[in-house]
């Protein structure tokens, strides 16, 4: 892969940002042209306390698509949540909407729902979801690696959240308002499942998984059960397994939902690859 780092100019956020991609490569082969090609696009978000660096810095994801014609857009969102804030910024806008524009126009990415993929860590589990689930006919695939799925559950004055400097916690209501404002609104992801089921189904796949020593995993397992208690046709795969929230669990986790979307055939897992799976 060629790896990309640039800077460009947000309509939506009304600021520079940054940018992380990675970009079909033939290494060790003649180059030939392919400049009317269009790829399939994976955009992975990060996580609250990361950037758009963590997965090149910390996941094997350039060495599990190194050959793939695919393109990985990795963009910084800092803290907001991937929603467009009450007092922040417009994130999910930017991501959503914006985002497929510049990468079609700068580096030959598809916009066919077909080649775009959406998935991301913690926050930006919970960024995929509701991007996936307000934008139902945009992705292939929706990923989701132990994912803030109950952002409620942290708007409380006194919630103990794992956050290492007091505004972190204040973050979460500066990008949601108050419980009363985000609770059945587009930001929450269990009303967006009762939306979505009540229009027949879902018809993008979704990824998840969370380990079972994750302090999220209680918000992972009940949108799991919520999916589960649906009546409409949803194309959802689930799994578990012992791990916490970090990079152990994730880069176990990451290869297994590529394989799920069919952007690898499993072959690249090598020594990653649980024997039943040979």
């Amino acid at each position: 892969m060629a790896f990309v780092q640039c800077d460009i100019f947000s309509y939506r956020l009304g600021m520079d940002t940054e940018l992380a991609v990675l970009l079909p490569e033939k290494r060790q082969q003649r180059p030939y042209d392919r400049s009317n090609d269009r790829y399939k696009v994976l955009y992975l978000l990060h996580g609250h306390s990361d950037d758009h660096t963590a997965y090149i810095r910390k996941s094997l994801i350039e060495l599990l698509v190194r050959d793939k014609d695919l393109i990985v857009v990795m963009p910084n969102c800092h803290r907001g949540m991937y929603t467009d804030g009450v007092y922040t910024h417009r994130y999910f806008s930017y991501v959503a909407d914006e985002l497929p524009v510049v990468v079609a126009n700068l580096f030959h990415g598809s916009t066919r729902p077909e080649d775009m993929y959406i998935a991301g860590i913690s926050m930006g589990g919970y960024g995929a979801a509701k991007i996936g689930m307000n934008r139902p006919g945009s992705y292939a695939g929706v990923g989701i690696l132990s994912g803030g799925m109950d952002m409620e559950e942290n708007l409380k004055e006194q919630a103990e959240l794992p956050f290492t400097v007091p505004d972190m916690a204040r973050n979460v209501f500066d990008v949601f308002g108050s419980r009363e404002r985000f609770h059945g609104s587009d930001d929450d992801l269990f009303a967006l499942l009762q939306k979505r089921d009540a229009e027949g189904g879902f018809a993008p796949k979704i990824y998840h998984a969370c380990g079972t020593e994750d302090f999220l995993h209680g918000q992972n397992t009940r949108f799991r059960d919520a999916v589960a208690a649906c009546t409409g046709k949803w194309d959802y795969t689930y799994e578990e397994g012992r791990g916490r929230h970090d990079w152990d669990f994730w880069n176990t986790y990451l290869p297994r939902m590529l394989r799920c979307f069919g952007l690898i055939d499993g072959s690249e897992l090598g020594w990653m690859q649980p024997s039943g799976d040979r």
